[in-house]
């Protein structure tokens, strides 16, 4: 949608690149429809059905976003009247079907396929779940000071995840544990990797700071632990830009942490200022900080920012993809199944194909 109203080229290739995505995946799907048994049944506590269950929520939570996408446009169509879907909605019927998603996603991946038993996976899960619980409680209290239960819940059920990962893994090393193969690996990375995307979305979401201040030079304003202190802005030439630079000295408790550059820079001689934030990168936290307007007497507007475990979200999308790939390579899926043909005896008929 908003690449429609900020490019419409830009949409076509977004709505191209999907339709060739969703098509092709379509397109196997009924190539191989026909060669799926469904004579094979299985329980209702087994791998298969939770692989049912995630596919019926996340269908559910697209169709919620979809809705609230769609529903003040076809109300404008209509001359019912005009409606704005923020994210206050999406942030709230999103979290509906994704929790107990969650949750299925990290039994169904030690539930054997057909049929399992119940009290053996309750077993095996029950120290992880108390672990993620009582963890997810600790870290909002004591280490992000917060006491949102969404937010507790949001991340004991990133924890939940990453425990639950970790569980065949862990048992393997220390030889508890059978061994498994690379596509089992792959799954458990990959849900690993889901894990830490969820903690990093609670976090940041839960406790991302973002405020516009007015500061002179010489002055120090504070954004979550952190001071910031601005020298001033000096003019600089690029090789085809020019603007100005200003100097950001980042502390915490007195100590130096980092020095930031934000830069506004204009490009040819029409243009509108672009500005260039700086970033103090780190895997607990990022700090933005963006120079606005000039405010005249040494006195700038500022944009700062200040994002606890933002890393973590592209991080568990990298862990998610190279689990993916892990799986893939395992050597059971490049070795073509033969089928054992009875052979045919004296005088018969060749099959017809």
């Amino acid at each position: 949608v908003h690449s429609f109203a900020s490019d419409p080229a830009r949409g076509l290739f977004i709505l191209g690149f999907l339709a060739v995505v969703i098509g092709v995946a379509l397109g196997l799907y009924a190539w191989r429809a026909p060669t799926l048994d469904r004579a094979v049944g299985f329980s209702a506590f087994s791998r298969e059905t939770f692989l049912l269950i995630n596919n019926i929520l996340l269908c559910v939570a697209a169709g919620l976003v979809l809705l609230g996408t769609l529903y003040p446009l076809i109300l404008d169509a209509l001359n019912a009247g005009k409606i704005s879907v923020g994210p206050p909605y999406f942030e709230t019927v999103f979290l509906l079907p994704m929790l107990p998603l969650l949750v299925a996603v990290g039994v169904g991946m030690h539930t054997a396929w057909r049929s399992a038993d119940t009290s053996v996976v309750a077993t095996r899960l029950r120290i992880p779940a108390a672990l993620a619980v009582v963890a997810g409680i600790a870290i909002t209290l004591f280490l992000y000071g917060g006491k949102n239960v969404l937010t507790m819940v949001g991340i004991a059920a990133g924890l939940w995840l990453v425990f639950a990962a970790l569980l065949d893994p862990v048992r393997q090393l220390v030889g508890r544990g059978p061994r498994f193969s690379r596509a089992a690996l792959g799954m458990s990375v990959a849900h690993l990797g889901l894990g830490l995307f969820v903690l990093g979305v609670t976090v940041t979401t839960s406790f991302n700071v973002e405020t516009d201040q007015r500061i002179a030079v010489g002055e120090t304003v504070s954004i979550g632990d952190y001071n910031i202190r601005f020298n001033g802005a000096q003019p600089i030439r690029g090789p085809n830009y020019q603007g100005l630079r200003g100097e950001m000295v980042v502390t915490r408790d007195g100590q130096p942490v980092a020095t930031l550059h934000p830069e506004k820079r204009v490009y040819g001689e029409r243009s509108s200022p672009m500005t260039e934030a700086g970033i103090d990168a780190g895997w607990s936290r990022d700090i933005f900080v963006a120079l606005g307007d000039d405010l005249g007497g040494n006195a700038w507007s500022v944009r700062l920012q200040y994002k606890p475990l933002i890393r973590f979200i592209w991080l568990g999308a990298l862990v998610m993809a190279f689990g993916g790939v892990l799986a893939a390579s395992d050597r059971r899926y490049r070795i073509p199944v033969q089928a054992s043909v009875p052979a045919a005896s004296p005088g018969s008929q060749p099959a017809r194909p």
